[in-house]
């Protein structure tokens, strides 16, 4: 009995040995496709998931950066001759009256009345608020008038108008399910406007995205903080070396199972990056030191709807991306604007309002561009350029002299030591920094 035990012990070595050989053979190949420590983002796969984004201007790079294809920037951020604008704008509505609009007028009417001064910033940025695509089905118990889907083609008109790039962080993009997020993902490459905050894995959607302009490099992270229908992606790389195990044992897996619920969010590991402060200040260290870019925007949706000051969560989150090393923190959410802070030599803009969008508060429609001019590594200024949303037509503009006077003494009055800072001149607020 005992011989034949020894004899079972020894014949068993080899096939523990092969399945450690077979184990460590499968997960070479991922381990290789991670970043170095310090990366941006461990468990990033080669295979890309996605397209990416690409430039909209020759020599011009957009796009999600990747293990694979990001090389680490200079030791130091690169210094250039010229300054930057980086513009940014509020929440984006094209579904629901917007959309109506849009399907009477055509693509470009959202946009008539802001094309030049989007395009004239170096980055113009705002937040998506609505996936665009066929696919999909209403989020569970979520009234219909707050479920948001556009058709595609009004996407047409983010290009049109000069947006390089649109966070998707926030609590509408999962309200047709996972299909209609991949659609929307996929949409947006095609048109080459970069995304950010969300994607069809946990990695991809806190994956940094980075837009390059005459060499210098901008990096962009975006998060939603997890309210109402907001549904965290969850992360692939378990899956995909498990699967890579069973293809080392088995051959090739066979297509998965259709399933019976496409549409659910347990269907799919899509979804949008929570707004953690761990997580946040994690994934800024960590582009800081391998991208090292030379500038970092944070780009948040959180805060409570139509109200004018930033809340607890809002402050602590805001100040801990500026102590990490973000240059701005971009807030959206609350629909109406809400105060701005300097801070630590960065810049945190609570609640960039609306920009397109069909509410009932006449506070909703009184809207900024706000200007983050950019030189030598650091930020340098900002211009607030008041704009009115026109009601009925929900196409912004430019406000005239008496609104935009208006509008900036608001964020004057929110904005406490900042607010009197910021000088009025000749319709637009001007915030300098040291």
């Amino acid at each position: 009995m005992k011989a034949w035990f020894r004899t079972r012990r020894c014949l068993s070595c080899p096939v523990v040995l092969a399945c450690v050989f077979i184990l460590a053979w499968t997960c070479v190949p991922g381990w290789l496709a991670v970043p170095p420590p310090g990366s941006p983002f461990p468990g990033i796969p080669t295979d890309q998931e996605t397209s990416q984004g690409t430039g909209q201007a020759t020599g011009q790079a957009t796009g999600q950066a990747t293990g694979t294809e990001l090389e680490p920037g200079p030791d130091g951020p690169t210094t250039t001759q010229r300054g930057f604008s980086v513009m940014a704008f509020g929440d984006i509505l094209l579904a629901r009256t917007p959309g109506v609009r849009v399907a009477a007028n055509g693509f470009r009417y959202p946009f008539t009345g802001i094309r030049d001064l989007v395009s004239s910033a170096d980055i113009a940025f705002a937040n998506l608020e609505t996936p665009a695509s066929w696919l999909g089905s209403p989020y569970p118990g979520k009234p219909e008038n707050v479920t948001f889907r556009a058709d595609p083609a009004t996407l047409f008109g983010l290009a049109w108008a000069g947006f390089d790039l649109v966070s998707l962080a926030n609590n509408h993009m999962n309200d047709y399910g996972p299909r209609a997020l991949a659609e929307t993902l996929d949409f947006l490459d095609l048109l080459g406007v970069a995304r950010v905050g969300a994607g069809r894995s946990l990695e991809e959607a806190r994956r940094v995205t980075l837009v390059e302009r005459d060499g210098i490099r901008f990096a962009f992270l975006a998060y939603a903080e997890p309210i109402w229908s907001v549904i965290g992606a969850r992360p692939a790389s378990a899956g995909r070396t498990l699967a890579r195990i069973e293809e080392r044992f088995h051959g090739p897996l066979p297509d998965p199972t259709p399933q019976a619920r496409p549409d659910s969010a347990k269907s799919s590991l899509a979804g949008v990056a929570i707004a953690d402060i761990q997580a946040m200040t994690d994934d800024v260290a960590r582009v800081l030191s391998f991208i090292r870019p030379d500038y970092l925007i944070v780009s948040v949706h959180w805060g409570d709807e139509l109200q004018r000051m930033p809340n607890r969560f809002q402050r602590a989150f805001g100040r801990a991306a500026i102590d990490a090393g973000a240059t701005a923190v971009l807030g959206h959410h609350p629909h109406v604007l809400q105060a701005v802070e300097k801070y630590q030599g960065g810049l945190i803009i609570y609640s960039l309002g609306n920009l397109i969008f069909d509410m009932v508060s006449g506070s909703t429609y009184e809207t900024a561009a706000f200007d983050l001019r950019l030189e030598a590594g650091r930020l340098v200024g900002l211009e607030i350029i008041p704009i009115r949303i026109g009601r009925g037509t929900y196409v912004p503009a430019p406000a005239d002299m008496t609104d935009a006077k208006a509008i900036l003494e608001g964020i004057r009055s929110w904005s406490g030591a900042t607010g009197r800072a910021i000088r009025v001149d000749g319709g637009r607020g001007l915030l300098d920094f040291d």
